[in-house]
């Protein structure tokens, strides 16, 4: 089972878990500089987040090399714990993390810029948004954003991107050659995708959102 560096105390609701991948996806690499930065907006929309969820650190770095980046970023103190040396053919253990701290994938979350790396490998219930593509880096508002739109959609997240994904249209951008089995765009505020991705290593589908 993953072990876990705790930072902060937990968020107000149990339950619910947002987990970050670091590189790439909190600390976005600028193109010019080819330095890490930090995700736009985070200093705003982290404590917002944190009203609802719990926030972890899931990485394939280091645990002690994620704690001193993300401190040196100064967003360490958002995290309730980070999880390092994640390392799997595909995905991340994000279930036995959830059955660890007690929170339920139905309600919560992944957040990655990589799809094979930031899936679930243990569990189909829960569902991944993938940000920061083609080099452009996404505002932390837009995530907080996603979430209130998904949940105003249903109860649970798998259930919130089914009602979405059975009321859009097919994706014309989708690679079958990335894993992508099916998928649907969809215009609700922003543009998003839906994809259903499929590994020969997984024994479900997985719901990935885009934006």
């Amino acid at each position: 089972m993953p072990s876990a560096d705790t930072t902060s105390p937990q968020g107000s609701n149990g339950l619910s878990a947002l987990f970050w991948d670091m590189a790439g996806t909190l600390l976005p690499f600028d193109p010019t500089t080819g330095r890490p930065g930090i995700l736009p907006g985070c200093d705003d929309f982290l404590p917002e987040l944190a009203r609802n969820f719990r926030l972890f650190v899931t990485t394939g770095d280091t645990t002690g090399g994620a704690r001193e980046l993300l401190s040196g970023h100064g967003i360490l103190r958002h995290f309730e714990a980070i999880y390092g040396d994640l390392f799997g053919p595909v995905g991340k253990p994000y279930g036995s993390i959830l059955r660890q701290v007690g929170a339920d994938p139905r309600r919560s979350l992944a957040i990655g810029d990589r799809l094979r790396a930031d899936v679930p490998g243990d569990t189909g219930d829960l569902v991944t948004i993938l940000i920061n593509q083609d080099g452009n880096v996404l505002n932390a508002g837009m995530i907080a954003f996603l979430i209130g739109r998904l949940r105003r959609h249903a109860d649970t997240f798998p259930a919130a991107f089914d009602t979405l994904f059975a009321g859009s249209e097919p994706d014309p951008e989708a690679r079958e050659d990335q894993g992508v089995v099916r998928a649907t765009r969809l215009t609700d505020g922003f543009l998003m995708r839906l994809w259903l991705y499929r590994h020969p290593a997984l024994a479900e589908d997985r719901r990935v959102i885009v934006i």
